[in-house]
């Protein structure tokens, strides 16, 4: 049986006899409210609303972990910025049906011609065709030597009820034609960044009319595999970027009246949304986001202190152990769901001492 009467250590901890007495000053020492009118009430409120706080600290930690090996996700973080010029996306014509492989028709030469719009006018752009494979033999149109810039303003400066907004835009025109009797055309944008195109279908012999987004994907593979591929010099091998662009068009004109297929985009806006992942759901990059959300705890359980058993004094907030009161927030909500009694002694109170030597 312990002892009734309870001695204090060399620390100023009270020494304790069970496990039970042990957890119980693990989280909130004896002392804590040595100077509060009801010590034992504010003890044992204090300690109560401790264990709901670890409680649902730890069941948010143990919910993440179980979503992490589980379910497949994995977390993002995301940030919006603005650029003030792109690599124009460059374009890719396919046939319609995989394992074929797009038309030159021999008559149609050059089989793309580009022009583009900007401040200075409209001009032609020096480019060419090349043989490249997907899934389907195609033809890539590489934009990569030339760029949109965020130009855009108002093209009447005297501010009249006809002002426009200028951006720059890009038209490529080809001839391509799609074997198939569907006589459609499978189109990828990509850039240098990331050669995976982005696909969307348009009729041979139409011409589109779009704006661009851009979204880049950062994926981060910190992984064994990872750490080979950088030192045999592929310096991106842990860090990849994926460009992702919406394109966003309507078919205009009358269709199907020539061979030459039409293709002219824009930005819709310069801003930039990037996100950034692991390569799978469970990785070192994930372990390693595991681990800051671990040591972030610290920070969330000072932060809990302060608000709601701030010290009874702030200079002395570092001592052990801390003499600790009751926040206006904690009173809230001690008087709101809880009712611990009264004590049975007063508490050794600043006041009430100063009360006692004045009776005396």
């Amino acid at each position: 049986m312990a002892s009734a009467v309870q001695e204090v250590s060399n620390e100023g901890y009270p020494k304790v006899a069970t496990h039970w007495e042990a957890f119980k000053e693990w989280l909130l020492p004896s002392t804590a409210f040595a100077r509060s009118e009801t010590p034992k009430k504010d003890l044992k409120f204090g300690r109560v609303m401790i264990a709901l706080f670890y409680l649902g600290l730890t069941g948010l930690f143990i919910y993440t972990v179980m979503r992490l090996l589980y379910s497949g996700r994995i977390e993002l973080f995301s940030s919006l910025y603005k650029v003030d010029y792109v690599e124009a996306p460059s374009l890719v014509f396919c046939p319609f049906n995989p394992n074929a492989e797009i038309d030159w028709p021999a008559a149609a030469a050059p089989w793309v011609t580009a022009r583009k719009s900007d401040l200075q006018g409209s001009h032609n752009l020096n480019v060419s065709a090349r043989n490249c494979s997907f899934d389907r033999a195609c033809a890539c149109v590489d934009m990569g030597a030339y760029h949109l810039s965020d130009s855009a303003r108002e093209t009447d400066p005297g501010g009249s009820a006809d002002k426009m907004v200028f951006r720059e835009g890009i038209e490529i025109r080809s001839n391509f034609s799609d074997p198939s009797g569907d006589h459609v055309l499978k189109v990828g944008i990509y850039d240098n960044y990331d050669t995976a195109p982005d696909w969307f279908y348009v009729n041979q012999g139409s011409m589109f009319i779009g704006q661009l987004e851009l979204i880049i994907w950062t994926v981060v593979d910190i992984s064994i595999q990872g750490l080979v591929n950088t030192f045999k010099g592929d310096l991106r091998a842990m860090v990849k970027n994926r460009h992702i662009y919406r394109y966003t068009s309507q078919e205009v004109g009358d269709t199907r009246l020539s061979h030459e297929t039409s293709i002219r985009y824009e930005m819709k806006t310069f801003f930039v949304e990037e996100t950034m992942s692991s390569h799978r759901a469970f990785s070192l990059y994930t372990v390693g986001v595991i681990g800051a959300l671990v040591a972030l705890r610290w920070v969330v359980v000072d932060a809990f202190f302060l608000l709601m058993f701030p010290a009874w004094k702030p200079e002395e907030a570092k001592l052990e152990p801390t003499v600790r009161e009751l926040s206006s927030t904690s009173l809230w909500v001690r008087n709101l769901l809880f009712c611990f009694g009264e004590d049975a002694e007063p508490g050794e109170s600043e006041p009430l001492l100063e009360g006692k030597g004045s009776q005396a």
